[in-house]
C-alpha cells in the first residue's frame, strides 16, 4: 500500500504576510485553524490536497509535506533503520484531527508524517432501544384460556350487531 502526501505546510518568520502573499497569488481561502495558533487552513482545490500557512515555530522558513500513515511509531523505527533521524515526536493534533511527528531525510530534508485520529464516538441515546425492552410476563394457563374464551365471546357478539340492528330497523317501519 502506499502511501500518499496528504498536507502541505509553509511556514516562515512572519506567518500572516505569508498568508497575504498566497491569498494575492494563488487566491487561496484561508479559514482559521481549530488549534487557533494563527495557521491559515487551506482548503483542498479539485485535484489538490489542503494545506497551511503559519509562522515558524523555530523561526526559519521552510515548506513541509506530510505522509500519510496508519503507525507513526512504526515509521520512525523504520525511517531510522533506513538511514533518516527522527526529528518530532508524535504530537496529537486539536479537534480530533488526528496526530503529527517528523523526520529528516538523509539529504537533510524534513517530511511530516500524519496519522488519522479515531473517528468520533457515536453518543447513545438516553432512550433504551424497543429490543432492550424486557418481554412481557406471560399469562398463566388458566387466565390465557380465559381470555381467549371473552375473546371469542365479543367476536360472536360483533358479528351478532349487524344482524340485530336490521331487525330493529324492520320493526320501526
Amino acid at each position: 500500500m502506499g502511501h500518499a502526501v496528504n498536507w502541505f505546510q509553509i511556514s516562515g518568520s512572519d506567518g500572516k504576510s505569508l498568508q497575504n502573499f498566497y491569498k494575492k497569488v494563488f487566491a487561496w481561502k484561508l479559514g482559521p485553524s481549530p488549534g487557533g495558533d494563527g495557521m491559515g487552513m487551506v482548503a483542498a482545490e479539485p485535484g489538490g490536497i489542503p494545506g497551511g500557512i503559519a509562522a515558524a515555530m523555530n523561526g526559519q522558513s521552510q515548506v513541509t509535506v506530510y505522509v500519510s500513515v496508519t503507525d507513526i511509531d512504526a515509521h520512525l523505527k523504520k525511517i531510522s533503520k533506513a538511514g533518516g533521524k527522527p526529528a518530532m515526536p508524535k504530537m496529537e493534533l486539536p479537534a480530533g484531527m488526528g496526530f503529527i511527528s517528523g523526520f529528516i531525510d538523509p539529504a537533510g530534508n524534513w517530511v511530516g508524517l500524519w496519522q488519522a485520529g479515531a473517528p468520533p464516538v457515536a453518543k447513545r441515546s438516553r432512550k433504551p432501544s424497543p429490543a432492550a425492552k424486557k418481554p412481557a410476563a406471560k399469562k398463566p394457563a388458566a387466565k390465557q384460556a380465559t381470555a381467549k374464551k371473552a375473546a371469542k365471546k365479543s367476536a360472536k357478539a360483533a358479528a351478532k350487531a349487524p344482524a340485530k340492528q336490521k331487525a330493529s330497523k324492520k320493526r320501526r317501519r
